[in-house]
Protein backbone atom coordinates (compact mmCIF):
# COMPACT_ATOMS: atom_id res chain seq x y z
CA UNK A 1 0.00 0.00 0.00
CA UNK A 2 1.23 3.51 -0.82
CA UNK A 3 1.93 5.82 2.09
CA UNK A 4 -0.17 8.88 2.72
CA UNK A 5 2.92 11.13 2.49
CA UNK A 6 3.46 10.23 -1.15
CA UNK A 7 -0.22 10.73 -1.96
CA UNK A 8 -0.32 14.08 -0.14
CA UNK A 9 2.52 15.24 -2.40
CA UNK A 10 0.52 14.24 -5.48
CA UNK A 11 -2.86 15.67 -4.36
CA UNK A 12 -2.42 19.27 -5.63
CA UNK A 13 -1.55 18.03 -9.12
CA UNK A 14 -4.42 15.49 -8.91
CA UNK A 15 -6.96 18.21 -8.02
CA UNK A 16 -5.67 20.39 -10.87
CA UNK A 17 -5.88 17.43 -13.29
CA UNK A 18 -2.16 17.49 -14.10
CA UNK A 19 -1.20 13.89 -13.19
CA UNK A 20 -0.24 11.23 -15.70
CA UNK A 21 -2.64 8.25 -15.92
CA UNK A 22 -0.50 5.93 -13.74
CA UNK A 23 -0.21 8.41 -10.86
CA UNK A 24 -3.88 9.36 -11.25
CA UNK A 25 -4.92 5.72 -10.87
CA UNK A 26 -2.63 5.37 -7.85
CA UNK A 27 -4.15 8.43 -6.15
CA UNK A 28 -7.73 7.40 -6.95
CA UNK A 29 -7.09 3.93 -5.52
CA UNK A 30 -5.64 5.38 -2.34
CA UNK A 31 -8.47 7.92 -1.94
CA UNK A 32 -11.00 5.07 -2.13
CA UNK A 33 -9.31 3.43 0.88
CA UNK A 34 -8.07 6.38 3.00
CA UNK A 35 -10.63 8.76 4.52
CA UNK A 36 -8.00 11.28 5.67
CA UNK A 37 -6.52 11.70 2.20
CA UNK A 38 -9.99 11.82 0.65
CA UNK A 39 -10.92 14.59 3.07
CA UNK A 40 -7.75 16.48 2.21
CA UNK A 41 -8.48 16.09 -1.50
CA UNK A 42 -12.00 17.48 -1.00
CA UNK A 43 -10.62 20.43 0.96
CA UNK A 44 -8.09 21.19 -1.79
CA UNK A 45 -10.81 21.00 -4.42
CA UNK A 46 -13.12 23.35 -2.50
CA UNK A 47 -10.25 25.81 -1.95
CA UNK A 48 -9.52 25.77 -5.68
CA UNK A 49 -13.18 26.45 -6.43
CA UNK A 50 -13.19 29.34 -3.93
CA UNK A 51 -10.12 30.89 -5.58
CA UNK A 52 -11.69 30.48 -9.01
CA UNK A 53 -14.80 32.34 -7.80
CA UNK A 54 -12.83 35.51 -7.11
CA UNK A 55 -13.29 38.05 -9.88
CA UNK A 56 -10.36 38.97 -12.09
CA UNK A 57 -9.51 42.61 -11.42
CA UNK A 58 -8.04 44.65 -14.23
CA UNK A 59 -6.33 47.91 -13.18
CA UNK A 60 -7.61 51.10 -14.74
CA UNK A 61 -5.69 52.20 -17.87
CA UNK A 62 -5.00 55.61 -16.30
CA UNK A 63 -3.32 53.92 -13.33
CA UNK A 64 -1.20 51.75 -15.61
CA UNK A 65 -0.13 54.83 -17.61
CA UNK A 66 0.89 56.65 -14.42
CA UNK A 67 2.85 53.61 -13.19
CA UNK A 68 4.70 53.34 -16.48
CA UNK A 69 5.53 57.06 -16.30
CA UNK A 70 7.34 56.68 -12.95
CA UNK A 71 11.06 56.78 -13.74
CA UNK A 72 13.27 53.97 -12.58
CA UNK A 73 14.86 54.93 -9.31
CA UNK A 74 18.58 55.40 -9.65
CA UNK A 75 20.96 54.12 -7.05
CA UNK A 76 22.55 56.81 -4.94
CA UNK A 77 26.27 56.94 -5.66
CA UNK A 78 28.49 58.86 -3.28
CA UNK A 79 31.74 58.71 -5.18
CA UNK A 80 33.74 55.80 -6.48
CA UNK A 81 36.39 56.60 -3.86
CA UNK A 82 33.92 56.12 -0.97
CA UNK A 83 31.86 53.34 -2.58
CA UNK A 84 33.66 50.71 -0.46
CA UNK A 85 31.84 52.07 2.63
CA UNK A 86 28.57 50.64 1.31
CA UNK A 87 29.79 47.04 1.49
CA UNK A 88 27.85 44.92 4.00
CA UNK A 89 31.07 43.45 5.43
CA UNK A 90 32.13 46.89 6.69
CA UNK A 91 28.85 47.71 8.43
CA UNK A 92 29.89 46.26 11.83
CA UNK A 93 33.11 48.29 11.70
CA UNK A 94 31.21 51.44 10.79
CA UNK A 95 28.77 50.79 13.66
CA UNK A 96 31.66 50.33 16.12
CA UNK A 97 33.31 53.52 14.88
CA UNK A 98 30.01 55.36 15.33
CA UNK A 99 29.69 54.12 18.92
CA UNK A 100 33.25 55.22 19.67
CA UNK A 101 32.62 58.62 18.09
CA UNK A 102 29.48 59.10 20.20
CA UNK A 103 31.35 58.06 23.38
CA UNK A 104 34.20 60.45 22.55
CA UNK A 105 31.73 63.27 21.91
CA UNK A 106 30.00 62.63 25.23
CA UNK A 107 33.38 62.62 26.95
CA UNK A 108 34.38 65.90 25.34
CA UNK A 109 31.06 67.52 26.26
CA UNK A 110 31.14 66.22 29.85
CA UNK A 111 31.78 68.79 32.60
CA UNK A 112 33.49 66.08 34.74
CA UNK A 113 36.36 65.06 32.45
CA UNK A 114 38.77 64.56 35.35
CA UNK A 115 36.41 62.11 37.08
CA UNK A 116 36.00 60.16 33.88
CA UNK A 117 39.77 60.06 33.34
CA UNK A 118 40.33 58.79 36.89
CA UNK A 119 37.69 56.07 36.49
CA UNK A 120 39.14 54.97 33.15
CA UNK A 121 42.69 54.96 34.54
CA UNK A 122 41.56 52.95 37.58
CA UNK A 123 39.83 50.37 35.38
CA UNK A 124 42.89 50.12 33.12
CA UNK A 125 45.14 49.50 36.12
CA UNK A 126 42.75 46.88 37.48
CA UNK A 127 42.68 45.16 34.11
CA UNK A 128 46.47 45.27 33.81
CA UNK A 129 46.86 43.84 37.32
CA UNK A 130 44.40 41.05 36.55
CA UNK A 131 46.28 40.32 33.33
CA UNK A 132 49.59 40.13 35.22
CA UNK A 133 48.08 37.70 37.74
CA UNK A 134 46.65 35.58 34.95
CA UNK A 135 49.95 35.36 33.08
CA UNK A 136 51.77 34.50 36.32
CA UNK A 137 49.32 31.66 36.99
CA UNK A 138 49.67 30.43 33.42
CA UNK A 139 53.47 30.46 33.76
CA UNK A 140 53.28 28.54 37.03
CA UNK A 141 50.93 25.99 35.46
CA UNK A 142 53.27 25.56 32.49
CA UNK A 143 56.22 25.08 34.84
CA UNK A 144 54.41 22.46 36.90
CA UNK A 145 53.30 20.62 33.73
CA UNK A 146 56.88 20.68 32.46
CA UNK A 147 58.15 19.30 35.77
CA UNK A 148 55.48 16.57 35.73
CA UNK A 149 56.42 15.65 32.15
CA UNK A 150 60.12 15.44 33.08
CA UNK A 151 59.30 13.30 36.13
CA UNK A 152 57.17 10.99 34.01
CA UNK A 153 59.89 10.67 31.40
CA UNK A 154 62.47 9.76 34.06
CA UNK A 155 60.07 7.23 35.62
CA UNK A 156 59.35 5.57 32.29
CA UNK A 157 63.03 5.48 31.41
CA UNK A 158 63.79 3.83 34.74
CA UNK A 159 61.01 1.25 34.40
CA UNK A 160 61.91 0.42 30.78
CA UNK A 161 58.40 -0.97 29.97
CA UNK A 162 59.36 -2.13 26.48
CA UNK A 163 62.18 -4.29 27.80
CA UNK A 164 64.85 -2.73 25.62
CA UNK A 165 68.42 -2.77 26.75
CA UNK A 166 70.28 0.47 27.40
CA UNK A 167 72.35 -0.08 24.25
CA UNK A 168 69.28 -0.20 22.01
CA UNK A 169 67.83 2.90 23.72
CA UNK A 170 71.06 4.82 23.00
CA UNK A 171 70.83 4.19 19.25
Amino acid sequence: MTTCDRIEGLLPAFVDGELDPADKALVEGHLAECRACASLSAALASAGEAFAAFPEIEPAPALMDRLRAVPERRRFRIRPAFDFLLRPALQPLIAAATVLAVAFTLYMASPDKKGIERAVTRQLHRGYTAFEKLTARAGAAADSLGAAADSLYVSLKTLNPLGKSDKSAQR
